[in-house]
């Protein structure tokens, strides 16, 4: 009778699904009502008749089963026209009602031929009609419909009854009609009660299906996530053991030095993988923060681009930087420059010659940092794609590029928590400019001391306290320490770390902890060898994420660390040249 989309439309709320039932009522009672009505007319005949002959009562029976099919079949287009809806429960209502009253007009219509007892048949079977013909209807329009009806009956009465009758049947048409009109109203609550509590159900059942399916994708999600990052962290892992297997066994200098760089390079591919990772795990659990403040668009380029020339130089690609404008934007200052890394490491991956630039210009109020290449470009139908995360396009095959396809969507992640607005525009074959583009800060940026690069710091002589509770790491970061001319004691918590340092009889010049340890944390480790050593220069290198976040006062870089990167942090670490640590 109805459309699926319209029972849809009443069921999403509680007025809604209360229409519904009331008009579900409503029509099951009306098609009720008119075979009962059919059926009563002979019954009512029976009386009539035989006082009236059979003209009267043939009307007055035919004019109420015509209007019964008629209103039926009315009913019927209706609901298919206009669905579930209160317009469509008013309707049905007046139409009920106007039709049930012209069951009642047969009192005043044969009152006259009628005797009392039977006038008093035809007022109880009218009555009972009453009580169940409209239930369900709004209690309003059953009053005006009762009215009509039991004045159609108590005019009948007006006609046959002495003064006490007359007198009695209104007082009981009055106390019975109160009741039967409470009566209404107490089902008409009750049913919208319980189509209010179907409706929140029905919500409470979608909200729960809602969650349930967005559980399932995110465990879906991650299953691709494992899965890839499983995959492609594979592929360098593997070519790391073919080249370190080649190093070991060749005797060739030049052989030598040429497979020590391919380790270096799968080295970063791994570790750009890994930071990867890292960051899209955090964008993933929402533990990724953002610190809006003033940044100096010039410093935060330098440090960006530091070892980029470099790395394009070994690849024979030309680096440039164009600063066409500068000042400070509202950014987070490690977001941005991890944004920018990302931008100049696709660059530079995705170039097999040419040149890559770096450019700050002014865009409207704002300014803008763009990354332009000469490589190889991306598809057009895939411009559409690659800022989502583990999407790559087919140019990556034309280069053999690394990476898992993170990289864009991490950056877009980092710009959207920045409010920074990003842009992409790629010709296959022609190359890739990608933009971020930053409001102005109102306030200046603070002042950034710039860093004495061609000053890197003499570790020879020094003593560095290493606590590490990995074994491989600890001995790798010793060795590489001991290569750079520094003495080392080491240990895996911080008593071992104590009977190392009492073995040199020295105070240590600095100290490197990592935070996780089997016994306390790094923090505490560096805390004690203070006491006992004084305010030793100290930091913290952890694969545990957001240590600058927990305000430990102490620097801290976070695994994998690259030579440079630690290299840098001992350089502002050491005082200078020349000073060396005295005996304990």
């Amino acid at each position: 009778m109805h459309n699926k989309a319209d029972d849809t439309h009443v069921e999403a709320s509680p007025s809604g699904e209360f229409t519904r039932r009331s008009l579900d009522i409503m029509l099951s009672q009306t098609r009720a009502s008119a075979v009962a009505l059919t059926l009563a007319g002979p019954l009512y005949g029976l009386m009539v008749v035989p006082r009236t002959g059979w003209l009267p009562w043939l009307a007055w029976y035919l004019m109420l089963v015509g209007s019964v099919l008629v209103r039926q079949r009315y009913f019927a287009r209706l609901v298919a026209r206009d669905g579930y809806t209160g317009q469509t429960l008013q309707r049905v209502s007046m139409w009920a009602g106007a039709t049930g009253v012209l069951t009642a007009a047969c009192v005043p219509l044969f009152v006259h031929w009628l005797t009392l007892p039977e006038v008093a048949v035809l007022t109880v079977l009218i009555l009972g009609q009453m009580l169940v013909a409209m239930i369900g209807v709004e209690p309003r329009m059953y009053a005006l419909y009762m009215a009509a009806s039991l004045a159609m009956v108590f005019v009948g009465w007006l006609a046959e009854g002495n003064s006490a009758q007359k007198i009695v049947i209104g007082l009981a048409m009055l106390l019975g009609g109160t009741m039967m009109q409470r009566a209404v109203s107490t089902y008409w609550k009750t049913l919208r009660d319980n189509a209010e509590m179907g409706a929140r159900n029905a919500l409470l059942v979608g909200q729960l299906r809602a969650a349930l399916e967005k559980q399932q994708e995110i465990q879906r999600a991650r299953s691709r996530f494992l899965g890839a990052a499983s995959h492609d962290l594979r592929q360098p892992a593997q070519a790391l053991v073919f080249l370190t297997d080649i190093f070991r066994r060749t005797g060739d200098a030049a052989r030598r030095e040429t497979v020590a760089q391919q380790i270096v390079r799968t080295g970063e591919s791994i570790d750009t993988m890994f930071r990867h990772l890292v960051d899209f795990a955090q964008i993933d659990v929402g533990t990724l923060r953002v610190n809006l403040q003033p940044v100096q668009l010039g410093w935060l380029v330098q440090a960006a681009i530091s070892g980029f020339a470099e790395k394009c130089t070994a690849k024979g690609l030309r680096f440039r930087v164009d600063m066409q404008a500068d000042g400070a934007v509202m950014a987070d200052p490690v977001l941005l420059e991890r944004v920018l890394r990302n931008f100049l490491d696709n660059a530079a991956k995705y170039s097999l010659a040419g040149e890559i630039v770096l450019r700050v210009q002014q865009s409207g109020d704002d300014l803008e940092i763009s990354v332009q290449d000469q490589g190889v470009g991306i598809e057009e139908e895939d411009l559409a794609t690659v800022w989502n995360a583990f999407q790559r396009g087919r140019s990556a095959a034309l280069v053999e590029a690394e990476g898992i396809g993170l990289g864009l969507a991490i950056c877009r992640h980092m710009a959207d928590m920045m409010g920074a607005r990003l842009g992409l525009h790629s010709r296959p074959g022609e190359g890739t400019r990608v933009t971020i583009c930053l409001p102005r800060a109102a306030e200046p940026a603070p002042a950034v001391r710039p860093a004495d690069d061609a000053r890197r710091p003499d570790l020879h002589g020094r003593l560095v306290a290493v606590v590490e509770n990995d074994r491989l790491g600890r001995e790798a970061l010793s060795a590489w320490l001991q290569e750079a001319g520094a003495a080392v004691a080491a240990g895996a918590d911080l008593e071992q770390t104590r009977e190392a340092l009492r073995a040199t009889g020295r105070r240590p010049d600095c100290i490197i902890a990592d935070y996780r340890l089997s016994h306390g944390d790094g923090v505490g480790a560096i805390a004690a060898l203070r006491e006992q050593h004084g305010p030793v220069p100290a930091l913290i290198v952890s694969a545990e994420p957001g240590l600058q976040e927990r305000g430990f006062g102490l620097p801290c870089l976070q695994k994998p660390v690259t030579p440079g990167a630690l290299m840098e942090q001992l350089r502002r670490l050491f005082p200078g040249p020349g000073q060396r640590s005295g005996s304990t």
